[in-house]
């Protein structure tokens, strides 16, 4: 057994084990983005708001993916997938935000989910900080893990989020002049 921060999720404070899943908690609980991009990829919904939600869900499926390996068998090309997926959900997220913006003013909908994204991602950023290598609550040995709560609250938090963007970018009304 091994922990320590030169090695793949050495600062998300679980004990690296050995085995298939280095980081059992950290592993398992990212599938919970594989989860809300199952939800968000079946909510009903069409044309452009349909288009922007399948990629949104794309996106959390990758960062999902890419999370699970990082945590678990850890493979070389574990650290550029889980950074490329997050890197690539942010950008995916941005997008969607601008185009909403752009368009003109975001529906009541929209905003409302924003506000939830922004109250889910509030709570998963405290699990994330004091979960940390060091953190205030970081305890290697335990199974129970912030950094895996990080990933539950975090997911449901973007899932918002894709959902927000996607109706405002699909449904704002244009900027009256």
């Amino acid at each position: 057994m091994v922990h320590g921060i030169g090695v793949l999720g050495g600062s998300d404070c679980e004990l690296l084990r050995s085995g298939w899943l280095a980081q059992p908690a950290n592993a398992v609980s990212a599938a919970a983005f594989l989860v809300v991009a199952v939800w968000v990829f079946f909510t009903r919904r069409t044309g452009t708001h349909r288009a922007a939600l399948v990629v949104g869900a794309c996106a959390l499926a990758a960062v999902g993916a890419g999370s699970i390996v990082y945590h678990g068998p850890q493979p070389g090309w574990a650290r550029p997938l889980h950074d490329g997926s997050i890197a690539a959900l942010i950008v995916v997220d941005a997008i969607l935000f601008g185009v909403a913006m752009v368009q003109g003013r975001a529906t009541h909908a929209a905003r409302a989910a924003w506000k939830q994204a922004a109250a889910w991602m509030a709570v998963a950023l405290v699990a994330f900080v004091v979960g940390r290598t060091g953190g205030w609550l970081c305890d290697p040995a335990s199974p129970v893990q912030p950094h895996a709560l990080w990933h539950v609250l975090s997911a449901v938090g973007l899932g918002w989020l894709a959902l927000g963007c996607a109706h405002g970018a699909a449904e704002a009304r244009p900027l009256e002049q």
